[in-house]
C-alpha cells in the first residue's frame, strides 16, 4: 500500500496542466481526472511521476510542494499479521498466572489457609537467621574468653607465676578481653547493620 494524496482543486489543476505537456501519458492523466469524481484520493507516486516527467521534458510548472500545499497525505493502515496461536495461548496462560499471584498477594492477610502455607515456607528462613545469630553470639563469647585467657596466661608466664602476680594477671586478662570485646562488637554490629 502506498500513501495517497487527497484530491483538491490544486491537484486537479496540476493534472489538467500536465495534459497540455505530456502527449505520451495523456490517457493515464485523463483517467485520473475522470476518477476525480469517483475517488477522493490519488496515489502520491502518480503525482510524483507526472511531476518528474514534466520536469524532465523541460516544462515550466509549479513545485511539487506547491501542488500538494492544500492537500493531505493519507497514510495506509498497517495490517499486523495474526499472532501465532501457540504464542497467544502461552501469553494468556502467563497473564492468568500473574493475576492469580497478585490475587494471592492481596488476600494473603485474609485467607488463613494461605497464611499457614506462607508461614511454613518462612520457617526455614527464620531458623537459618536464628542459627546465624546464635553462632555469632557463641563466636563472640569464645573470642572474648580466649583473649582474657591469653592475657592471663601470658602475664603468668612473663612474671614467673608468683603469688603477687595474680592481680597483674587479672588486669592483663581484663585489658585483652576488653579490647577484643569492643573490636568484636564493632564488627558484629557492622555485619548486622548491612541486613
Amino acid at each position: 500500500m502506498e500513501p495517497a494524496v487527497l484530491f483538491t482543486e490544486s491537484v486537479l489543476e496540476f493534472l489538467k496542466d500536465s495534459l497540455k505537456f505530456d502527449d505520451t501519458y495523456q490517457s493515464d492523466i485523463a483517467a485520473h481526472i475522470q476518477n476525480f469524481k469517483d475517488q477522493n484520493s490519488i496515489s502520491f507516486r502518480v503525482i510524483r511521476d507526472i511531476h518528474s516527467r514534466n520536469k524532465l521534458a523541460g516544462h515550466k510548472q509549479r513545485y511539487l510542494h506547491e501542488v500538494l500545499q492544500d492537500s493531505d497525505i493519507c497514510l495506509p493502515c498497517v495490517k499486523l499479521p495474526p499472532r501465532n496461536p501457540e504464542l497467544e495461548a502461552r501469553i494468556q496462560k502467563l497473564k492468568a498466572e500473574q493475576d492469580n499471584k497478585r490475587y494471592r498477594e492481596m488476600t494473603r492477610n485474609v485467607d488463613k489457609s494461605q497464611k499457614n502455607s506462607v508461614d511454613k515456607m518462612n520457617i526455614g528462613a527464620e531458623v537459618k537467621a536464628m542459627n546465624s545469630q546464635i553462632w555469632s553470639v557463641v563466636n563472640f563469647a569464645v573470642t572474648v574468653g580466649g583473649a582474657f585467657a591469653f592475657g592471663y596466661k601470658a602475664t603468668e608466664i612473663a612474671l614467673g607465676g608468683s603469688k603477687h602476680a595474680m592481680v597483674a594477671q587479672m588486669i592483663m586478662g581484663l585489658i585483652f578481653g576488653t579490647i577484643v570485646f569492643f573490636a568484636d562488637l564493632y564488627f558484629l554490629l557492622k555485619e548486622h547493620s548491612q541486613y
